[in-house]
């Protein structure tokens, strides 16, 4: 799996996962990944919700594609 990192993120938001983590049993990590997992899903649905079945179909595949793609070197 990829590794993925934040700058400059703000305190308040850190407090928010640590609390969240806390909460829930699970690691830091774990915590991220499931929020962003969750935020996808949201933002995708939105998008989803925006677009004629033709669009949504060919930003599907797109999405498709891109996930086939072996991970990359990152900068």
């Amino acid at each position: 799996m990829a590794d993925v990192i934040l700058r400059d993120i703000d305190p308040l938001l850190l407090e928010r996962i640590r609390r969240l983590s806390v909460a829930r049993g699970w690691t830091r990590e774990h915590t991220c990944l499931a929020l962003l997992e969750q935020g996808l899903f949201a933002s995708e649905h939105e998008v989803r919700n925006g677009f004629e079945n033709g669009e949504v179909d060919a930003l599907a595949e797109a999405i498709q594609a891109l996930r086939a793609l072996p991970a990359g070197d990152s900068p």
